[in-house]
C-alpha cells in the first residue's frame, strides 16, 4: 500500500473514532498519519479537532497554528485557531453584557415610570441621565403652560378656553409649547423601547454565554 494511501486509511478511522467519542484511539491514529507525513496541514488540524474535544485547548491550538503555517490558505485552520484562542482568552463579562441578569418586562415599566430609569437599570448611565433631564424637562416645559391655561381659566378648562388661551400667545410660544410636548413623548416612547431592546440582547447574550459549547463536527478536507 502506498504511503498516501495509508495516511488516507489511517485519517479515515481517526475521525470514525473522534464522532465514536473514542479520542484516545483518534489521536493515536492521527499520530500515526503524522509520522508519515508531518507536512500535510489537514492531519494537523484533525489533530487539533481531537485536542478540543476533549478540552486540551493549548495542544488544539499548537495544532491549528501548525496547520496554518504550512497551509496559510487553509480557511477552515484559520477560523478553528481564532476561535480556540477566544477560548483560552475571552473578553470578561463586563465588557460584554453587564454583572447582573436583565429583566426586559422590569425595564419596561421602570422607563414607563420614569424616562430614563430602565437604561440605568441596564448600566447604561449616561443614557438614562440624558433622557431623565430631557423628557422632564421638556414635559415641564408643557405642563407649565397648561399651568397657566388653568390659572386663567377653570380647573379643568374646556377645549373653547386652550383654544382662546392659544390664541393670546404668541407663535414662538406655540412652537415652544409643541416641541416640548413632541420630546417629551419621544424621548419616553424611545426610552421604554430602548430599555426593552437592550435587556433583551443582554439577556440573550448571559444565556448564550452560559450555554455548554459543542464538539465540532467531522474534518473539513
Amino acid at each position: 500500500m502506498r504511503e498516501g494511501e495509508e495516511v488516507e486509511r489511517l485519517l479515515t478511522q481517526a475521525n470514525v473514532e473522534r464522532m465514536r467519542g473514542n479520542f484516545l484511539a483518534a489521536r493515536r491514529l492521527i499520530e500515526q498519519a503524522l509520522q508519515k507525513a508531518p507536512e500535510r496541514a489537514d492531519v494537523h488540524e484533525l489533530l487539533g479537532d481531537v485536542y478540543k474535544a476533549v478540552g486540551d485547548l493549548q495542544n488544539a491550538l499548537e495544532c491549528y497554528r501548525k496547520a496554518r503555517e504550512l497551509d496559510p490558505k487553509r480557511r477552515s485552520a484559520e477560523e478553528k485557531f481564532a476561535a480556540t484562542l477566544l477560548e483560552i482568552n475571552p473578553p470578561t463579562v463586563s465588557d460584554e453584557v453587564p454583572f447582573l441578569p436583565k429583566n426586559p418586562t422590569f425595564a419596561v415599566i421602570l422607563s414607563a415610570l420614569l424616562p430614563g430609569a430602565g437604561q440605568v437599570y441596564n448600566e447604561q448611565w449616561l443614557k438614562g441621565i440624558a433622557m431623565c433631564v430631557v423628557a422632564l424637562f421638556s414635559l415641564g416645559y408643557f405642563l407649565q403652560f397648561y399651568h397657566q391655561i388653568r390659572s386663567a381659566v377653570t380647573v379643568f378648562p374646556t377645549l373653547g378656553q386652550v383654544q382662546q388661551q392659544l390664541e393670546q400667545a404668541s407663535v414662538g410660544e406655540i412652537l415652544l409649547l409643541l416641541l416640548a410636548g413632541l420630546t417629551a413623548f419621544c424621548v419616553w416612547t424611545w426610552s421604554i423601547l430602548d430599555a426593552y431592546n437592550t435587556a433583551r440582547k443582554f439577556q440573550q447574550q448571559q444565556q448564550k454565554q452560559q450555554t455548554p459549547p459543542t464538539l465540532e463536527g467531522g474534518q473539513n478536507r
